[in-house]
Parts: structure tokens; C-alpha cells; sequence
């Protein structure tokens, strides 16, 4: 585990955590997105509706594999992966207190990099999957940390009348909050949070908000009114 200052990160190439991201990946649809759709036919059909024993038999040998095939290109973006958070890690995470007005409800992450390409997470240990075809490390963490803290600080407080949402509306006002993540943090973030195409009518119309305004709470406050207007 490296320290940058309170904060400290971790990255680790697991078999079992790429694994369980392929399998999980492949039967699993979030948000509008078949994830399998992503990688080839190939392979997806050892895998979709495979049980989990049948597509890790598939799946740990093909990726002891792929880690030899893609030495060079795993290594590298591990080095690389680390040389950037070895430099913004702690700005990211002091920032986020800064915008949500919150203290981190934790100090240290765990990066498990990942070969399917999608980045889950694990609120409650503090894990990140990080996928190694893609280039927005410090903007993927924030975007990911974010709803951590609105988690922690709001969905699992039984004073918030967020903890009353049900499990739709809730993750179509946690994806959207997400837009704050905007321009004004360029450079620390490699661009600004794009979210999903489903959100876009009602992040912008958050962030018209968030623009005048800069206080978090504020901003979940307002989604909230608004969010029953907004999703049909």
C-alpha cells in the first residue's frame, strides 16, 4: 500500500478480480450496457450464461495467458497507472473533499487492473477496477469516488431522504451528479465527465445548477426535486 500524504493506494493485477470482472461483466447489464457486446463473440460464449464454474474454466487459464501474450502491455500500464497517482492521487482525493464539502469516508483504495473493459467497484472495501484499454485514470477515480461519498455521507443516512429512493431512481441521481466533475478540474482529471447518453437532459440541467451554486449538498438537494419531474 503506497501513502500520498493521508491518503493511500494500492494496484494489484489479481487473476481471481479480472475473473470474476469477465464473468460478471458478461451476464450482467447496467445502465443500458451490454458489457459483452465489448469483447468477442469468441469469448463471450464460454462465458454468458455459462455457471460460474463452467466460465472459470475457461476463464483462469485463458487469462494466464493473456497475461504472458500482454506482458509488456499490462507492465506498462501498471508503471503507468502508478507514476500518474504517485503524482495526483492525494490532489484527487483532497479535492473531492473539497467539492463534496465531506470528509473521505475512507483513506486508502485498492486499483485492481482488469482485461475486460469495465471498471466496478466495491464501496464498502474501496475498490476500483481499472481497465487497461482505457487512458482516464484520475477522472475514472474521481467519477468512482464520488459515489462513494454520496453513498456513505447520503444513501446510508437514514436522515437523508436519499436512503428512501428506490434502487432506480437513486442510481439515475448518482450518475448524474457525476457531471461536477467538469472542466474546471482540467488538468488533475484527464476530461471532463461525460456520464451516460440516458442522463444528459437532466445533467445538464444539474449542472446549470452546480454552475451558480458549487455546494454539493445544495446540488442533491435540487436533484432530488427535480428527479421526480425528470425520470418517467
Amino acid at each position: 500500500m503506497k501513502k500520498s500524504n493521508q491518503y493511500r493506494y494500492n494496484i494489484e493485477l489479481d487473476l481471481s478480480k479480472d475473473a470474476w470482472n469477465w464473468y460478471d461483466g458478461c451476464n450482467s447489464k447496467n445502465y443500458g450496457i451490454n458489457w459483452k457486446s465489448r469483447v468477442p463473440e469468441d469469448l463471450y460464449k464460454n462465458i454468458f450464461n455459462k455457471t460460474s464454474q463452467e466460465a472459470y474454466k475457461f476463464l483462469i487459464p485463458f487469462l494466464e495467458q493473456k497475461y504472458v501474450i500482454d506482458k509488456r502491455i499490462v507492465d506498462e500500464h501498471i508503471k503507468k497507472l502508478d507514476t500518474i497517482y504517485n503524482e495526483k492521487f492525494s490532489k484527487a482525493c483532497e479535492k473531492m473533499v473539497e467539492l463534496t464539502g465531506k470528509e473521505l469516508y475512507r483513506n486508502d483504495f485498492t486499483f485492481f487492473i482488469t482485461t475486460f473493459p469495465r471498471c466496478p467497484y466495491n464501496s464498502d472495501k474501496g475498490y476500483i477496477w481499472e481497465y487497461i484499454g482505457w487512458d482516464n485514470s484520475i477522472g475514472g477515480f474521481m467519477h468512482e469516488l464520488l459515489h462513494f461519498q454520496f453513498h456513505h455521507y447520503w444513501r446510508e443516512n437514514p436522515k437523508s431522504a436519499i436512503s428512501t429512493l428506490n434502487e432506480k431512481d437513486f442510481n439515475y441521481l448518482k450518475e448524474s451528479l457525476t457531471v461536477i466533475l467538469d472542466n474546471d478540474l482540467l488538468p488533475l482529471i484527464e476530461s471532463p465527465d461525460r456520464g451516460y447518453a440516458i442522463h444528459q437532459d437532466f445533467r445538464n440541467e444539474l449542472h446549470k445548477f452546480w454552475e451558480n451554486n458549487k455546494d454539493f449538498s445544495s446540488l442533491v438537494d435540487y436533484g432530488l426535486i427535480r428527479l421526480k419531474e425528470s425520470v418517467k
